[in-house]
């Protein structure tokens, strides 16, 4: 019989910042997400959400979407505002976003990794600010932005996490964060708000601990058999 992995859970103090990145499928991931989050969750959370130039879904429209489903403060992030906790931040159309001194930033720069605003900017601009602290989460997708921001996260000491390839509905950047990055945690979409919850250790499902201590065995497992 295989032994199992052992593990130790690792608690960002003085207390995480969450960054999530997702792409197709995106809008019911983050839905699904943010609805299961408890009414008094202490983070700040980021999401970012790939949207094809010129859309129609603006961000106004998927603010309204996301605070439909939650009791946090769902709000379009401004340039300059101090981020907080119980707080949930959309980016600007067409501008990256990423942090600075503990406060948002917008940046003009060109595209990155074919996005604007791109994952991978505001990933490893998190894992520049917050090191330790930020918590980066990859979601459903294609292709690859957001893989080397993980990759940035991991080396400042951050904690990164994938959603399980065959549970998204595009696995693919799942799997290639998976294959690229070898996260933290790897788990369900159903799974990671008790994730997020246990790590921030926010008392929230009798279940917690053992999500992230299944989904640490998991990443490790998974690391073991890509070597």
């Amino acid at each position: 019989m295989e032994e199992t992995p052992k593990t130790k859970i690792r608690y960002p103090e003085p207390g995480p910042v969450y960054f999530i990145g997702a792409s197709l499928g995106g809008v019911k991931a983050f839905i699904s997400l943010v609805e299961k989050l408890p009414d008094d969750f202490p983070a700040p959370v980021f999401l970012l959400l790939h949207r094809i130039k010129d859309s129609d879904k603006k961000g106004g429209d998927m603010q309204m979407v996301f605070q439909a489903k939650t009791q946090l403060t769902v709000k379009n992030a401004e340039d300059g505002e101090v981020v907080r906790g119980g707080h949930i931040y959309l980016p600007p159309d067409n501008l990256h976003i990423g942090v600075e001194d503990n406060r948002i930033r917008f940046y003009e720069e060109p595209d990155f990794s074919y996005w604007r605003p791109s994952i991978d900017f505001l990933f490893k601009s998190a894992a520049k600010e917050y090191t330790e602290r930020a918590i980066c989460i990859l979601l459903t997708g294609n292709l690859d932005d957001g893989v080397a921001g993980l990759r940035e996260t991991s080396a400042q000491g951050g904690i990164t996490v994938a959603q399980s390839p065959e549970d998204a509905y595009a696995p693919y950047l799942p799997l290639n964060a998976v294959l690229n990055d070898h996260p933290s945690h790897v788990l369900p979409l159903n799974d990671i708000p008790a994730l997020m919850c246990e790590l921030a250790q926010h008392p929230f499902s009798n279940d917690q601990k053992k999500v992230a201590e299944e989904s640490a065995v998991v990443a490790q497992q998974l690391k073991s058999r890509l070597k």
